[in-house]
This record gives C-alpha cells, sequence and structure tokens, in this order.
C-alpha cells in the first residue's frame, strides 16, 4: 500500500514538474529597436539658414555673416514603446568635425583624432601645415594652447587623452529624442574653407547593459557624414 501511494505522489510531482514552463519576461520584446528598421537623416536647418543647399556632388553651402552659428538638425525613426526610458526614447546621437580652430584667427582643417572623425594615432601627433611652420595637437597643447573643434568641444594643456573617460570628452552629444540640433559656429574667417561632419547614431544604448537577451539584437549603430562648404 505504502509503494502505490509513493508511486501516486511521484507521478503527480513528475506531471507537475512536466507542465510547468520557464516564464521569460521579454519573450514578447521587439528584437529590433524600431518598427520596420531604424533610420536617420541629418542637413542643414532651413529656417535658421534659409540659403543653404545641397549641391549634386553631396556638399552642402553654408553662407557665414550674419548670424554667429548654423544648425545641423536631424531626423530619427521612433523607436518600440519597449525601448523608451520613462516615455523618452532610448536614443544616443554624437556629432564630431574635422575641422579645428586656434590662434585666434587663424584656423586649420585636417584629419584629426577624435570621437568619430579620422585619426592617425591617439597621441594626437599629426602634423598640421600652416604657412611654413608645422605644428601637432600635442606640441600645441604642450605650449599652452588650447584647440577647439568646430562642433564646440576644445582640448587643452589639462585635457586627459589617457584617461578611462577620454573618449567622453570629443565630440558633442544629443541624447533621448528624435529631433537632435547642433549649433555650429560660423565664423565670417571659415568663408571658402570645407568641413566634415560626422555622426553616430545610437539606438537601444542603455538597454545593451541590460538583463533582456533582446536588448543586444535591439542596439543598433548608424553613421552618416555632412560635407560643408562655407560661402
Amino acid at each position: 500500500m505504502k509503494d502505490i501511494v509513493r508511486l501516486f505522489w511521484a507521478s503527480l510531482l513528475f506531471l507537475a514538474l512536466a507542465s510547468c514552463e520557464k516564464y521569460d519576461p521579454y519573450e514578447d520584446t521587439p528584437n529590433t529597436a524600431c518598427p520596420g528598421g531604424c533610420d536617420a537623416s541629418f542637413g542643414i536647418n532651413p529656417q535658421q539658414q534659409p540659403d543653404a543647399y545641397l549641391d549634386d556632388e553631396g556638399y552642402w553651402h553654408v553662407y557665414t555673416g550674419g548670424m554667429s552659428y548654423f544648425q545641423i538638425i536631424g531626423e530619427l525613426e521612433e523607436p518600440y514603446d519597449f525601448y523608451h526610458i520613462n516615455d523618452i526614447p532610448d536614443i544616443s546621437v554624437t556629432l564630431d568635425s574635422d575641422y579645428w580652430v586656434t590662434f585666434d584667427t587663424i584656423s586649420f582643417t585636417t584629419p584629426m583624432y577624435g570621437i568619430l572623425s579620422w585619426y592617425s594615432t591617439p597621441s594626437m601627433n599629426t602634423p598640421l601645415p600652416i604657412g611654413d611652420t608645422t605644428y601637432s595637437i600635442n606640441g600645441l597643447i604642450l605650449n599652452g594652447e588650447s584647440v577647439t573643434n568646430l562642433v564646440g568641444y576644445e582640448i587643452t594643456p589639462n585635457t586627459c587623452m589617457d584617461c578611462p573617460y577620454s573618449s567622453t570628452l570629443f565630440g558633442v552629444y544629443s541624447r533621448y529624442n528624435t529631433h537632435p540640433t547642433f549649433n555650429i559656429f560660423n565664423l565670417g574667417e571659415l568663408k571658402g574653407d570645407t568641413a566634415t561632419f560626422f555622426v553616430e547614431v545610437e539606438y537601444a544604448s542603455e538597454w545593451r547593459y541590460s538583463r533582456n537577451p533582446h536588448a543586444k539584437d535591439a542596439n543598433q549603430n548608424i553613421t552618416t557624414s555632412l560635407k560643408v562648404i562655407f560661402e
């Protein structure tokens, strides 16, 4: 009799375990950040620069003089509601350029190390020819000079190039919105020059650190650039 009872309870336990399924709280989570795939486009704000235009070669033409800045604006795809934080889209946009300004009135452009721009070495020893003199970023900052990128961030003698947070010092950011706007210097000295602006858009940037198994798939990066001629 005892064996029959044991067998009965063992059978019930087996059936209970067999019918159990592991609960997955993320089962219905979208595995992509945006419906139909994420997309982003950037250009010059026509309301702030009504005469700016994009030519057939892919260059934006911006006129100097007047206001001391122009605006680069973006239109980003809205992510799924799941990839919002307190109803705010989990999006990060970074802007960088290859144009640097120093010596008050002397400006120069060069492929230089930055979070998104071209670079040769993180030590910033790329030569900068100005007239008959050649400089480097390291040489400038070691001599107490500061250099400013056209998007607005600065490298000074006190800037740490090798710290864990150094990558966050280069470039400017717009986060948690689908219509980012960046104000860019528009100096008279820029007339006749060209500059390239580098853009990186990251979707679900904070979700990738979560335990959600779909977050890694949802995290997406989009890179693009704008070429500008100053007239």
